[in-house]
């Protein structure tokens, strides 16, 4: 190959060509080149650790102070209980790695506390989730269901999966799909775990499943019928191919594995979309290889393929015909809007997003369905009123008060309570019949489900103690600051997480759910200390 140089100043000029080979021409460029992109490298990664670390501390911070919204004296209790851990920590260890030799019986227990509460749970779906169940399942008239999807879109994926369940099973589906959550959530667990012994220590595997059987296992949150766990073991397999892919030699790396791993992040991003920011965080990893060939062959072909598969399903989403969906400008909740919602006080609040829209709306038409107010220019309006109002420090204190709300719960912002607070619940087809008057089942309705009785604080509490240990390991993390491919990809997608949530609606420690795989990944790497296969 010829490459040509051109010389210009104000005294001379030249112009000479060079013919030299394509790999010396490789060679040069990667000398010029590489140690410019290991500076920008070091320097980035350093500030993401930065950021990480105030990030975590945070976290920590806002968990223990939690333990106040539980009881005044539940900071007491806890600060005991780690000084008496502290204390008989040698007996602590031995009951731990008793724990860890006995990682099926934990699971299995948490399988049978699945079923249970499954079975004596009252309210058993709520919100949205209750809505789209109640029309897959022909529960609600078909025009509430349009109208309700005609707004959020984005639930139209899952009501074509219970449709199809209760096409096929009629009723009996409810069930089906139940015993299938508690497959994905507890296949999450187990791969997981796999995938640290894999990647990093036995001592980080064992962490990593305590700690997501734990929060996730030994939780109600399976039966909530929406998309917060029905990803998880997806995101997990996105994780383990995305590690193996960083470990394998590049040039090594093969057709099939690129092509997986996009079918799988594909069909990922069609049920949540956040799962694109591990697909990002992968790229940057690879960008900063700076290995230029062989990361134009892996984001190429991983893109076109979570791109082609996305888009397809995506394209049958649109068109299916199993119930109307009404398209009018402003009806539909778009992108934009969900930023708007980012930016009201808690970074949740419905009422007060759509108080701030009906502003943009004449009077006469507020109380019409179609009133257009989810408009993309009615939004942008709201999202540049709602930023001059904040003002900068004003935004930085909504920021902080947001991200506190989000990182604050170790029960995973459950909400469950009594029926008659609930808008649109659904309640369990065997409450009436079989639990109603069980006294066991109201002993567990009483301290694992309803939030709203002054029993359901102990295990609250529990919750918010491993929640709090699980903080101090994300702190350990960015203390110890590893710099591998591994630990930089899972740092950008904890981050990437968090950012989202930032920006687009958030406040609520169940959208963490969804990011708990990689979250679980670094606060166990933090709490297991430096191993030889964790930075290798």
């Amino acid at each position: 190959m010829s490459v040509s140089i051109n010389f210009i100043s104000e005294q001379l000029s030249f112009h000479f060509t060079v013919d030299i080979d394509s790999k010396t021409a490789e060679m040069l460029f990667f000398w010029y080149n590489g140690p410019m992109l290991s500076k920008s490298k070091r320097t980035l990664f350093g500030l993401l650790y930065l950021v990480m670390l105030l990030l975590m501390v945070h976290w920590l911070y806002t968990s223990v102070v939690y333990l106040q919204e539980i009881s005044n004296i539940t900071i007491f209790i806890a600060v005991f209980l780690f000084l008496l851990a502290w204390l008989l920590r040698d007996r602590l260890k031995i009951a731990y790695v008793w724990l860890t030799q006995h990682k099926k019986g934990f699971l299995i227990g948490a399988v049978i506390c699945q079923f249970v509460m499954m079975v004596c749970a009252e309210l058993f779906i709520r919100r949205d989730a209750a809505v789209v169940f109640k029309g897959a399942f022909d529960l609600l008239k078909q025009s509430s269901i349009t109208n309700y999807l005609s707004r959020n879109p984005n639930n139209i994926p899952l009501f074509l999966y219970e449709k199809f369940f209760y096409v096929i099973f009629g009723s009996s589906g409810l069930w089906v799909m139940q015993l299938l959550n508690i497959l994905y959530v507890n296949l999450g667990a187990v791969l997981l775990y796999k995938l640290s012994q894999k990647h990093f220590s036995q001592k980080t595997a064992d962490l990593a499943f305590v700690f997501y059987v734990s929060l996730i296992c030994y939780s109600p949150y399976f039966y909530s019928m929406y998309t917060d766990i029905l990803p998880i073991p997806l995101i997990t397999v996105q994780l383990w191919w995305v590690l193996d892919l960083l470990k394998t030699d590049e040039a090594a790396v093969s057709w099939k594995e690129l092509l997986g791993l996009g079918v799988l992040s594909g069909v990922a991003i069609l049920i949540r979309p956040t799962t694109i920011i591990v697909m990002i965080a992968f790229w940057a990893v690879l960008f900063f290889r700076g290995n230029w060939k062989s990361f134009g062959k892996i984001a190429m072909v991983t893109g076109l393929a979570t791109g082609f598969v996305f888009a397809g399903l995506n394209t049958a989403v649109n068109h299916q015909t199993v119930v109307p969906i009404l398209k009018k400008e402003g009806l539909a909740k778009g992108p934009l809007l969900f930023i708007n919602l980012g930016l009201t006080d808690m970074g949740h609040n419905q009422e007060d997003m759509k108080e701030g829209l009906l502003a943009y709306i004449d009077e006469d038409k507020r109380s019409d369905y179609n009133n257009g107010l989810f408009k993309k220019e009615n939004v942008i309006k709201e999202i540049k009123r709602r930023l001059k109002e904040y003002g900068p420090w004003g935004l930085l204190g909504h920021i902080y008060y947001k991200q506190s709300l989000t990182v604050a719960e170790g029960t995973l912002g459950w909400l469950y309570r009594d029926v008659e607070y609930e808008k649109t619940p659904f309640i369990n087809p065997l409450y009436a019949p079989l639990t109603k008057n069980n006294g066991l089942a109201k002993w567990v309705r009483t301290y694992f489900l309803s939030i709203d009785r002054p029993q359901y604080k102990y295990y609250e509490f529990v919750k918010q103690v491993i929640w709090i240990v699980l903080s101090a390991g994300l702190v350990g993390a960015y203390l110890k600051c590893r710099d591998t491919d591994a630990f930089n990809f899972l740092s950008l997608a904890v981050f990437g997480g968090l950012l989202f949530l930032t920006i687009f609606e958030g406040g609520k420690t169940r959208y963490l759910i969804q990011f708990l795989p990689q979250i679980l990944l670094v606060a166990s790497i933090g709490l297991a200390g430096n191993h030889k296969k964790e930075i290798t």
